[in-house]
């Protein structure tokens, strides 16, 4: 982690990711309903933290700090209007 400079630690978001293999798949629900998905496998030398990165950016979650704290904004999955 020191090699990327401050990140999430110490409050500052957008240290790098690393690169994402995915394999589609079909999950179930609880009820047994099909469910497309991907299984998502990082680089053998990445850690939790950027394979997580990497997930955020990729779903384009866009996140930071402010005098409130943390905060990030997320497109909305549910077909909702805004």
């Amino acid at each position: 982690m020191s090699k990327y400079g401050p990140c999430h630690r110490t409050g500052e978001p957008g240290a790098p990711g690393c690169k994402l293999a995915a394999l589609s798949i079909t999950t179930r629900a609880s009820d047994g309903s099909p469910i497309p998905a991907y299984l998502l496998n990082a680089e053998d030398t990445a850690s939790e933290l950027e394979m997580l990165r990497s997930i955020a950016s990729g779903l384009g979650a866009k996140w930071g700090k402010d005098d409130l704290g943390w905060w990030a904004v997320v497109p909305r999955w549910d077909g909702a209007e805004s």
